[in-house]
């Protein structure tokens, strides 16, 4: 051919189109396909350009359930007294009795507060022995009655102990005899929150009557939790909790149920249990598949924004994987033999790349496999 060959061609290039074009759907499909491959290329570059991608992270991924409760104060108290006679004093309720505080008065004697699980059932001076002895000397040290240098805890009534009892009795007002009498203190686990006092004053009182009842000065949270979870659950674990006010504050596990039969409700008494509603499908008193978890809440009063009772939601962990590379849950495609892929996205363009799949949580998924590590890129289809 001579020169104008090249132009011929192009003519017939061009000839070709319009022919393929006015031949309908069919010929245009047949040009897509045998059309030059820059326009390919092109499209390949442009998807890899365009398509939203994602980090592949390593890190915790930390599981998790929620149960819903109750705000109350901790624990239930009822105190006994242990002296008959006239009630001459009592405290309101609501008032918080520290150790060594009067919690009420018996014929003008104060009967104070001591912290600890022994009532004073019995008299003691020098020469008793027991435990109600080493909780006596235990509470009087506490108290600044004494120094460690001076008075040895221990179960043993001695003459220094009766001297620094004589130093606590002077400080009640209380004839200074140096000896306990059965009564002449009660006892309880901490702090004491009045709720309702028993008699009132000038009422006769005996020992063994309840004289005050009331709570703890610490807050919890009382949730029912499914005995499928019961495993999850353990005591001194760390948890999140979420008040009513929208305020998170943490907490930790007191105690775990051993029934699967928890109370639907409670007395009213200003408790975590007392402020326990019936959960959904409970029948009675009986909630079955369920087990009580007590939440003591280690934040002050001032993180509780002045929040003593409500409801609240309380965060476990259910499982925890340390130190795993993860994606987010959208990044994984089914692959059609079997499992799961994600697509890899890179300078060399997109490839599909099989990874095995572990912990699925707040909408990310634990990956493994050759090819998968921190920091490359995985496509993330958008909805």
């Amino acid at each position: 051919m001579t020169a104008d060959a090249p132009s011929a061609g192009r003519r017939a290039v061009r000839a070709c189109v319009v022919v393929i074009a006015a031949s309908g759907v069919a010929g245009a499909a047949w040009f897509m396909i045998v059309g030059p491959e820059r326009g390919t290329e092109d499209r390949a570059e442009h998807d890899v350009r365009t398509s939203p991608t994602k980090t592949v992270t390593r890190g915790d991924l930390v599981a998790t359930f929620q149960a819903n409760g109750r705000l109350g104060y901790t624990g239930t108290y009822r105190i006994v007294g242990g002296r008959a006679g006239t009630v001459t004093w009592v405290p309101r309720p609501g008032e918080v009795i520290e150790r060594g505080g009067p919690v009420y008065a018996v014929d003008q004697r104060p009967v104070p507060l001591m912290y600890g699980s022994v009532p004073f059932y019995r008299p003691l001076d020098p020469g008793s022995a027991g435990a109600d002895v080493r909780q006596l000397e235990e509470n009087l040290l506490a108290a600044g009655f004494s120094t460690a240098g001076e008075l040895k805890v221990d179960d043993t009534y001695t003459a220094t102990t009766a001297r620094v009892v004589e130093r606590w009795q002077h400080a009640l007002g209380v004839e200074e005899t140096g000896s306990i009498a059965a009564g002449d203190a009660v006892v309880a686990p901490g702090a004491l929150r009045v709720g309702a006092v028993e008699p009132l004053a000038g009422q006769r009182t005996q020992p063994g009557e309840t004289v005050v009842s009331g709570t703890g000065t610490g807050h919890s949270v009382l949730v029912d939790v499914p005995v499928e979870r019961r495993s999850f659950v353990q005591e001194e674990q760390s948890v999140a909790v979420l008040l009513s006010g929208g305020r998170t504050v943490h907490g930790r596990v007191a105690s775990v149920g051993t029934a699967a039969d928890p109370p639907a409700g409670g007395t009213g008494d200003g408790t975590a249990s007392a402020n326990r509603t019936a959960t959904p499908g409970c029948q009675g008193a009986v909630c079955g598949g369920r087990v009580a978890v007590e939440i003591a809440l280690t934040a002050g009063e001032a993180e509780l924004g002045g929040l003593t009772e409500g409801s609240a939601s309380v965060t476990f962990a259910a499982d925890t994987r340390r130190d795993v590379l993860s994606v987010p849950v959208e990044a994984l495609t089914a692959s059609p033999v079997g499992g799961f892929v994600v697509t890899v996205v890179d300078a060399d363009g997109q490839r599909p790349t099989p990874v095995q799949t572990g912990l699925f949580t707040s909408g990310r998924v634990e990956v493994s496999g050759p090819g998968i590590d921190a920091g490359i890129q995985v496509q993330v289809p958008t909805p």
